[in-house]
């Protein structure tokens, strides 16, 4: 298993968009990360990543596209893990964790682009 890189991005930078597939996972150790989705053309935020926290591992996980996009709100300090370390985590994990896991990523995806929606929706309802 590799030792996972530090790597800094600075304010604005985008590190991954949303329907990307995943190669990367971060733990974000110092900044700010804010992660959308695109919903009729608008940004809907969906969260804000603080450090100690892990964000873009739902792609890493279940093969699928990245969930939002990742935008740096302040610079910011990760700790850059690998697929395949992520694989060898999953691998090394005790029999049925996978099968958990999954069912829950799957939740996860549902309950984000709800999220979404339900926050654009509301958005439009204000400006009327």
């Amino acid at each position: 298993m590799s030792v996972p890189e530090r790597k800094t991005f600075t304010k604005g930078s985008v590190i991954f968009k949303e329907g990307e597939s995943g190669r990367e996972a971060y733990l974000l150790q110092k900044g700010k990360v804010r992660i959308f989705k695109t919903v009729s053309g608008k940004r809907i935020t969906i969260g804000i990543v603080q450090p100690g926290q892990v964000f873009g591992e739902l792609a890493l996980l279940d093969n699928g596209g990245r969930m939002g996009a990742a935008v740096v709100e302040e610079d910011a300090l990760c700790l850059v893990m690998s697929k395949a370390s992520i694989d060898h985590m999953m691998n090394e994990a005790p029999a049925g964790l996978a099968t958990l896991v999954h069912s829950l990523l799957g939740t996860m995806r549902v309950m984000g682009d709800e999220l979404a929606q339900s926050k654009a929706e509301l958005e439009e309802l204000r400006k009327n």
